[in-house]
């Protein structure tokens, strides 16, 4: 019987404490969250900035240079010098998103990892909250928790699966001047990274396609860089820190729980 009152104390009274304690991880991802109304009315006021990344790189006779500026899971002005040589057609040209005219590069991982940050943040609140006195009760919201958690950090490692030339289509308009024949740039996140790919076409046939965006990927030449950005890798150790503490209170959870289980199929054989 007092395994079982500390258990229901520890759901009922502590672990709300601890939940309590723990929304103030969510002040610090705010720089995912800010292009999300909703939820950035949730969060206290934070004056998140843009993040510039400078980027020179040289492959062979290819090179691109430039800066990428970055807001949340938006890429709002980007200015690259390429020069691709190795290709059907040697391609030299300005690669520009204009910040004023507000029509941004869209990250889809960066915005499902907000999300699913939004869901963990709702989560979290409830628990914070009370109301449990079900030891089992507790450990599947805090499985459910930490399925929520690795998902989301699996949007910062793993590439999308629509990861093709024709699947750029999509954010084509946000360039200006627009992008000229046999080149496609494009943008994701891979091992919490940004990556920029730049695909040429291998063949001058291929220039004169109708639809280019129908063309396989085997179609092209890529030119990938993989670039740091600093709040992307912040928000991530953010959510393994968040991750571990939640493991710990599933372990200190599972203490109650096992034996719990053990009583009861005790008491089933007895009846």
């Amino acid at each position: 019987m007092s395994l079982q009152k500390d258990a229901s104390w520890f759901v009922s009274a502590e672990l709300p404490v601890i939940f309590g304690e723990l929304m103030g991880y969510f002040d610090s991802l705010a720089p995912l969250l800010h292009h999300l109304e909703q939820p950035l009315a949730l969060l206290s006021s934070v004056d998140i900035g843009s993040e510039t990344i400078p980027l020179s790189s040289t492959l062979k006779d290819d090179h691109v240079k430039g800066y990428i500026k970055m807001k949340g899971s938006l890429i709002t002005r980007t200015e690259l010098t390429v020069e691709i040589n190795n290709t059907a057609v040697p391609i030299k040209t300005v690669v520009s998103i204009k910040e004023e005219e507000q029509n941004p590069w869209k990250l889809k991982q960066l915005g499902y990892a907000a999300n699913y940050i939004f869901l963990i943040k709702q989560r979290c609140q409830t628990l914070s909250e009370g109301g449990l006195t079900n030891v089992e009760r507790a450990q599947d919201e805090i499985n459910a928790l930490l399925d929520e958690i690795k998902r989301c950090k699996l949007q910062f490692i793993l590439p999308p699966q629509d990861n093709t030339p024709c699947s750029y289509n999509r954010n084509f308009t946000c360039f200006s001047p627009e992008l000229p024949p046999g080149i496609f740039v494009s943008f994701h996140v891979k091992d919490i990274k940004l990556v920029l790919t730049i695909s040429c076409l291998k063949s001058p046939q291929d220039i004169n396609v109708k639809d280019r965006f129908s063309l396989p990927k085997t179609a092209y030449i890529d030119r990938t860089i993989m670039l740091n950005v600093h709040w992307m890798t912040d928000v991530f150790d953010k959510l393994t820190l968040l991750q571990n503490k939640i493991q710990e209170i599933s372990q200190k959870i599972s203490v109650f729980s096992v034996p719990l289980a053990h009583k009861c199929l005790a008491a089933e054989k007895v009846i």
